[in-house]
């Protein structure tokens, strides 16, 4: 697929132009065009037609409304038909025909997300004791490779609070070491790039991991990986980390297991938090909710939990 923006141009005019093309935009939309021009281009590495689409396939599957992704597509629009007409590109790829009926198809598939989530069922958190049991499927996996990788898929949701799509993206190169220890940092998060500690139990995990795959002689640039013969060593899709965390649940005898998906491990990782003692702020600042009214949320669910106030009295 060919490039929209080539390789000879450098990163750093494209932003220079998105500044000299913000000054042309009414002040009331120059900072929802910037921040949204802004996380395209920051969360593409290549610029082309496939990435393009895949970019808006992402904000689907993270749950982005039907109005915020045909807003970020009338903003990247205006803005290539800028850089075309400043002979920076030789074509607006928002105005082809592939593009256009990608879309309908994305935007069909968002109003489709929007309603299964209106209709789903309340998400589930887990106890402590069906985690370890979680763990311990994964670690007695008879294919130490595949039982390794789906153990790094339980402890970053669980421990990390990562997002299915953020575990997809994951790579070797985003586990940064500073003068605080080791971090992930989370290039295509929901509110953009963060950074958050890792957990001493997660760090060993990854380089058990990372150690028998460099055993085997096999080389990847994304951690969590596919050993099937169709899709061998390529990242695993959102569906696939849902179908893994489905399977696991389910030999670990989790309760509702039918009913477990990758975003429970999240919601417990918020829940178990809180049940230790961890403030509401600092859940927020860990899980990267944008609004803390978020985290409250899971304070209602212990209180489902444990709704007889009278057991709180000595």
């Amino acid at each position: 697929m060919a490039e929209i923006i080539s390789y000879d141009v450098a990163k750093s005019n494209v932003y220079k132009m998105l500044e000299i093309f913000i000054k042309f935009l009414k002040q009331e939309t120059s900072r929802a065009y910037r921040n949204d021009i802004l996380d395209y281009l920051n969360s593409l590495d290549t610029f082309n037609l496939t990435n393009t689409i895949e970019y808006f396939q992402t904000l689907v599957e993270k749950g982005y409304a039907k109005t915020t992704i045909e807003r970020k597509k009338a903003a990247l629009s205006r803005f290539f038909q800028f850089l075309l007409e400043q002979s920076f590109i030789e074509v607006n790829p928002f105005t082809t025909q592939t593009f256009k009926l990608a879309m309908k198809k994305i935007t069909q598939d968002s109003s489709e997300t929007m309603h299964n989530l209106s209709h789903k069922s309340p998400a589930h958190h887990l106890k402590w004791e069906e985690i370890e049991r979680l763990i311990s499927v994964c670690k007695d996996d008879p294919n130490i490779l595949i039982g390794k990788r789906d153990l790094v898929i339980m402890l970053l949701g669980v421990y990390e609070g990562l997002r299915r799509s953020e575990i997809s993206e994951l790579k070797w190169s985003d586990i940064r070491e500073d003068i605080n220890g080791m971090s992930l940092y989370i290039r295509k998060a929901k509110g953009g790039a963060a950074v958050i500690e890792l957990h001493n139990r997660v760090r060993e995990t990854l380089e058990e991991f990372k150690n028998l795959l460099q055993e085997r002689d096999i080389k990847t640039e994304y951690i969590v990986i596919s050993f099937s013969n169709n899709s061998y060593l390529r990242k695993l899709s959102n569906k696939s980390i849902n179908e893994i965390v489905k399977k696991r649940a389910k030999q670990a005898k989790v309760k509702n297991y039918e009913e477990i998906s990758a975003h429970d491990l999240r919601h417990s990782c918020a829940v178990q938090l809180l049940l230790h003692g961890a403030g509401v702020e600092k859940v927020s600042r860990h899980l990267r909710h944008k609004n803390i009214q978020t985290t409250m949320g899971y304070l209602k669910t212990l209180e489902l939990h444990e709704n007889s106030a009278v057991k709180l009295l000595p």
